[in-house]
């Protein structure tokens, strides 16, 4: 009798270490989906240091606040607006360079002109690496403007 009550003890251990081996193997197959989840996010991280994996960049694009933002016109070249845009990084966790969506309008608030620039395009060396949470960062972006009737900007980030 005693015999079987061991065996059985083993069998329902070892169903719970192949259980436990299951949800861990669904956790890792899933990580990217389960990681875009800010309440599952530091759970996998964790078991992908276990493990030996890597994550997605965290995207949050929402969380980039603005501090401060400016256009003026270049004075040394006709025709190019410099666009100034400070921003933070209001996520838990550091954040790839967004895209920047400039929007030039004119004086009834209609869009004349968009542009969505990449990282690579508006970034210098010494800016490298990720945004750290609570980060503040400031970008400076060059523009051609042909019409002549712009009169003020929006931007978003993507």
């Amino acid at each position: 009798m005693a015999a079987n009550a061991d065996q059985h003890r083993r069998l329902l251990a070892g169903t719970g270490l192949l259980m436990l081996a299951l949800g861990l193997q669904i956790i890792l197959a899933k990580r990217d989906e389960l990681a875009e989840n800010p309440a599952w996010r530091p759970l996998v991280s964790r078991l992908c240091l276990l493990a030996s994996c890597q994550l997605e960049a965290w995207r949050q694009p929402e969380a980039f606040v603005p501090v401060q933002q400016a256009v003026a016109a270049d004075p040394d070249q006709a025709g190019v607006l410099v666009v100034q845009l400070s921003f933070r990084n209001a996520a838990q966790w550091p954040q790839p360079w967004p895209q920047i969506e400039i929007r030039l309008t004119d004086v009834t608030g209609q869009a004349i002109a968009m542009r969505r620039f990449r990282p690579r395009e508006y970034l210098n060396a010494a800016q490298d690496g990720d945004i750290k949470p609570g980060q503040t960062v400031s970008v400076e972006i060059a523009l051609q403007e042909t019409s002549g009737k712009a009169a003020g900007f929006a931007f978003d980030f993507h």
